[in-house]
């Protein structure tokens, strides 16, 4: 038997595996319009911006404002942007993985409920009264 472990992938050879990669990846069984996936992403991505954004709020709160710029109502907006605007800057950079596990969930329940039923045993009188 042969233990040896694979060649670590180098950038050099990333490019020669992914096309193999890409070909060998399983595809969604049901087709979707480029419309309707592009949506789709969207919204994983629009979720992945405020999950990030409600996580760099949390983390901003304990923060207090320094004299003599700092505090009041017009600080606690801006930071409410600013992380906002935080956790869309982190996604449009490719984000922390958030998105794409969102989305592969988004496809597979669609692929769920377009899957068709299994076809149905009618059931018999006496099967529907034997308890």
């Amino acid at each position: 038997m042969d233990f040896s472990l694979p060649a670590p992938v180098t950038a050099s050879s990333f490019g020669q595996i992914l096309p193999k990669a890409l070909a060998n990846a399983p595809q969604a069984s049901t087709p979707m319009s480029p419309a309707k996936e592009k949506a789709m992403r969207a919204a994983a991505q629009e979720f992945e911006a405020v999950f990030i954004g409600q996580m760099t709020e949390t983390m901003f709160s304990g923060l207090e404002a320094e004299e003599p710029f700092g505090g009041g109502h017009a600080e606690k907006m801006w930071r409410s942007q600013l992380s906002q605007e935080m956790g869309r800057s982190i996604t449009k950079a490719g984000g922390i993985g958030i998105a794409d596990s969102v989305y592969r969930s988004m496809i597979a329940q669609q692929e769920a409920a377009l899957a068709p039923l299994p076809p149905q045993q009618p059931a018999s009188a006496a099967s529907a009264y034997a308890n």
